[in-house]
C-alpha cells in the first residue's frame, strides 16, 4: 500500500513535470498576460525537488510524528483503550448514531475553526471506536479525514479558509455567510447519507459470516469423530500463532492500523478521568492559541493579556519576559507550539500514570515509529508546491498562471463555471489555499465587489472539493497512509459524492451571482 501511496505522489508531480516542458511560465497584471518561455523540471530536479520538499515541509512531519508519539504515551498507560472501551459499550447498539456524531462533529470542527491539520490529533481517538464497533477502514476514514476535509468545503468562521479569503481578497469574515451555511447543511447531510448508504454494504457483509461458520460447523459434526478429533489437534498449533500475532498487532490498536479492531483490550478498573482531562485541555488550548482572533474578527483581548503578562517585572526585571521567551501569544500560534502542548501532555500523562522515564521515552518513540510513514508521505504531498513556492521568489511567474489567464480569458466579466474550473486545478497545483488565493488574487482582483464575494465563496470551497480527490492533499494523504487505505480505492469510493458536491457549488455560485 505505501509503495502504492508513493506511486499516487509520484505520477502528480510528474504530470507536473509534463506541464512544465509544455507550458510557458507567466505573470498577469492589468489584464495581460507576460510569457517567460518555458521552465522545465529537469532530471536532477527529479531527485532535488523531492528532498527539497522533505527539508521545506520537515514540520509537517515533526507534527504528524508528535501525534504519534502523544498516541503511543496513551496507549501504553492502559487508559486509552479502557476510554475507547468505554464509549464502545455506551454506544452499544447505537453505532449508527455515533458514526453520524463522528461526521458532525468532524465537520462543523472543521468549518468553525478551519484547523484541519491540528484537527488530525482527534482522529486516532474516533477512529479507536470506530474500529471497536467493526466499521471497515474507509468507512472511518470517511467520517473522520473525510468529514475534516468537507468542513473546509463549508468552511464558515475557519480562520485558515475563510480568514485567508478574507484577508487576501479585502472581504469580509461573514461573506456570504447565509449561502456557506446552506451549503454547510446541503454537503453535511450529503456525506452522511452517502457513508451511511456504504457502511450497510459492509455491515451486511460482516454478517455472512457467522453462517458461514454454522456452515462448517454442521459439516464438522457429519464427519466421524475420529476424524474431528484428528482435525482439532491438528489446528491447535495454528491457532496459537494466530492469537500470538494478533496480540503483537493489537499493541497499537489506537495509532488505526490496517486491520479493524474487534475487542478493545483495556486493563480493568483504570481510571481515564485524568487521561481524558489532559487530553482534552491540550486540545482546547491549541485551537484556541491557533485561531487568529485579531485578524479574524479584530478580537483584541489576548494581545492585551500578552503584553501585560509579558510587562510584569520584579524591580526592573521583566521575569515573564523570559520565563515565557519563544512562546508567541494567544492567537498566532502555529505547528511549534501545537507539537511542544502534545509533549508536554504527553510528559503529563506518564507522571499522573507513573509510567517510568525509560517507559514513557519507549512508548513515545514506538509512536513516532508508528506515525512515521504518514508523517513523510503529508510532506510529499507538497512537492509540487515546493517548485511554485521557489518560483514566486525568482518572479518569472508559473505554468499556473498561464492556465489561470487562459481559463478566466474565456469570458469577459465574472462567470461562476470558469472560476470554479480555475480553483479546481489550481488546488492540484497549490495544496494550501493561501498560496492558491495569493496565485489567483491578480485574476480575481479584477471583477466587482459583488462579483468577487461569489468568487471567493467559490474558490474556498471548490479548493476543499479538491483536497478530496486529489493526491496533492496533505490531510488526504496522511489519512491514506494512517488508514492504510489505497488511492485508487479512495478514489473509486469517493468521486461521484465529489462530483456532485463540485456541481452543487457552482449551481448554488450560479443562483447567486444571477440575484
Amino acid at each position: 500500500m505505501k509503495r502504492n501511496l508513493l506511486k499516487a505522489i509520484g505520477i502528480s508531480f510528474l504530470i507536473f513535470v509534463v506541464l512544465s516542458w509544455i507550458i510557458p511560465v507567466g505573470t498577469y497584471s492589468n489584464g495581460e498576460l507576460t510569457t517567460n518561455g518555458i521552465d522545465a523540471v529537469g532530471v536532477f530536479d527529479l531527485f532535488s525537488i523531492p528532498i527539497s520538499t522533505l527539508l521545506t515541509f520537515a514540520l509537517y512531519i515533526v507534527v504528524f510524528a508528535a501525534i504519534g508519539g502523544l498516541y503511543g504515551v496513551m496507549e501504553k498507560t492502559g487508559a486509552l483503550p479502557a476510554w475507547i472501551e468505554n464509549i464502545t459499550k455506551k454506544f452499544a447498539g447505537k453505532e449508527k448514531g455515533f458514526l453520524i456524531f463522528t461526521i458532525i462533529f468532524f465537520v462543523i470542527l472543521s468549518s468553525v475553526t478551519g484547523l484541519t491539520l491540528p484537527l488530525f490529533v482527534l482522529i486516532p481517538l474516533f477512529a479507536g471506536v470506530l474500529f471497536a464497533m467493526n466499521y471497515d477502514k474507509i468507512t472511518a476514514m470517511a467520517s473522520t479525514v473525510g468529514a475534516v476535509l468537507v468542513g473546509s468545503i463549508c468552511s464558515t468562521y475557519g480562520f485558515n479558509v475563510t480568514g485567508y479569503t478574507k484577508n487576501i481578497l479585502a472581504l469580509d469574515m461573514n461573506n456570504q455567510i447565509w449561502a456557506k451555511l446552506i451549503i454547510l447543511v446541503l454537503v453535511t447531510a450529503a456525506l452522511i447519507f452517502f457513508i451511511l448508504k456504504f457502511s450497510k454494504r459492509v455491515e451486511a457483509k460482516a454478517a455472512k459470516k457467522p453462517a458461514a461458520k454454522k456452515e462448517a460447523v454442521k459439516e464438522v459434526k457429519a464427519a466421524p469423530k475420529k476424524a474431528a478429533a484428528k482435525k482439532t489437534t491438528t489446528k491447535k498449533p495454528a491457532t496459537k500463532k494466530t492469537t500470538t500475532k494478533k496480540t503483537t498487532k493489537k499493541n497499537t490498536q489506537s495509532l488505526a492500523v490496517a486491520k479493524d479492531v474487534k475487542k478493545v483490550n483495556a486493563k480493568k478498573g483504570i481510571n481515564t478521568l485524568p487521561l481524558i482531562v489532559i487530553f482534552v485541555l491540550m486540545v482546547l488550548v491549541t485551537f484556541v492559541g491557533m485561531y487568529n482572533w485579531y485578524y479574524a474578527f479584530g478580537i483584541e483581548v489576548f494581545n492585551d493579556i500578552h503584553t501585560s503578562i509579558m510587562g510584569v517585572k520584579i524591580g526592573d526585571f521583566p521575569i515573564f519576559e523570559h520565563l515565557l521567551s519563544g512562546i508567541s501569544q494567544i492567537g498566532y500560534w502555529g505547528n511549534t507550539e501545537f507539537v511542544i502542548m502534545m509533549v508536554i501532555a504527553a510528559a503529563l500523562i506518564a507522571w499522573i500514570y507513573k509510567l517510568k522515564l525509560n517507559t514513557f521515552v519507549e512508548s513515545f518513540i514506538a509512536g513516532v515509529k508508528k506515525m512515521l510513514p504518514t508523517a513523510i508521505y503529508a510532506a510529499l504531498a507538497s512537492v509540487i508546491l515546493t517548485v511554485l513556492y521557489q518560483a514566486s521568489y525568482a518572479g518569472t511567474g508559473t505554468l499556473v498562471d498561464t492556465l489561470y489567464a487562459k481559463t478566466f480569458g474565456l469570458t469577459d466579466d465574472f462567470n461562476a463555471v470558469t472560476t470554479g474550473v480555475a480553483a479546481l486545478f489550481g488546488s492540484f497545483f497549490y495544496n494550501d489555499l493561501y498560496y492558491l488565493l495569493a496565485g489567483m488574487q491578480t485574476f480575481l482582483m479584477g471583477f466587482d465587489a459583488s462579483a468577487l464575494s461569489i468568487a471567493g465563496l467559490a474558490v474556498q470551497a471548490i479548493y476543499g472539493v479538491g483536497m478530496i480527490v486529489f493526491p496533492t492533499s496533505v490531510i488526504l494523504i496522511a489519512g491514506l497512509s494512517y488508514f492504510n487505505v489505497k488511492f485508487k480505492d479512495w478514489f473509486k469510493y469517493i468521486w461521484k459524492f465529489a462530483l456532485a458536491v463540485f456541481i452543487l457549488l457552482l449551481i448554488v455560485c450560479c443562483i447567486l451571482t444571477a440575484i
